[in-house]
């Protein structure tokens, strides 16, 4: 199947695009840095994340294989948030300007832009809505609802509780608490593939 970024690529006039290849914790922009590209990820995960005034952060987006980020910066000067590779990944660069021109160009790469960007603001403001719950475990009760399969009710996890404690802006200890509450209380199922080292979560109540 064709990835969102592939579609992207074929719509520019480019042949070849600049790769970096990026350790799990290495940063490919820093808050407030000049832009000079949007990006793609060519293979790991890669969160968008930004400092607010208190000193915490806050989780905005998390790019997966086969993904652009940062397209909100083709019409900025400085990047609103930091990228840090979760994982060891590659990422492909695309010109800022270039991607700019071409849309110009051609309206399908622009309404294939405006609607992954469309798609990441929902993401966020269902993200940010999470931030109001004041329950712990309603807060992750509730992330666990939004990501879970409408079918099956399970969700599949590709990232660390560490990652998912800072998304959902709680401590690591919190988190593993309520999940030890969920599952006491029958609400949750915790499997873990020991194959690959990922868990799956069965909801046994419907979203």
């Amino acid at each position: 199947m064709t990835s969102d970024l592939d579609k992207l690529l074929g719509l520019l006039s480019a042949n070849q695009y600049p790769q970096k290849t990026l350790q799990a914790g290495e940063h490919l922009f820093r808050q407030h840095q000049p832009v000079h590209a949007i990006f793609g990820v060519k293979s790991g995960r890669v969160r968008l994340y930004r400092d607010l005034a208190d000193g915490s952060s806050v989780t905005l987006h998390v790019a997966r294989t086969g993904t652009a980020f940062a397209e909100a910066t083709l019409f900025a000067e400085r990047y609103h948030c930091h990228a840090i590779a979760e994982i060891n990944s590659i990422v492909v660069t695309l010109d800022s300007a270039e991607v700019l021109r071409a849309m110009s160009l051609n309206p399908d790469l622009a309404i294939n832009l405006s609607r992954q960007l469309a798609a990441q603001v929902r993401d966020m403001r269902a993200l940010l809505s999470l931030r109001d719950i004041r329950s712990a475990d309603e807060r992750l009760l509730a992330w666990l609802r939004q990501r879970a399969n409408s079918q099956t009710l399970t969700i599949y996890l590709d990232r660390t509780w560490t990652g998912i404690s800072e998304e959902l802006g709680l401590s690591k200890e919190a988190v593993y608490r309520s999940l030890a509450k969920l599952q006491q209380q029958n609400i949750i199922l915790r499997q873990r593939d020991k194959m690959n080292n990922h868990e799956t979560i069965t909801l046994h109540h419907p979203p």
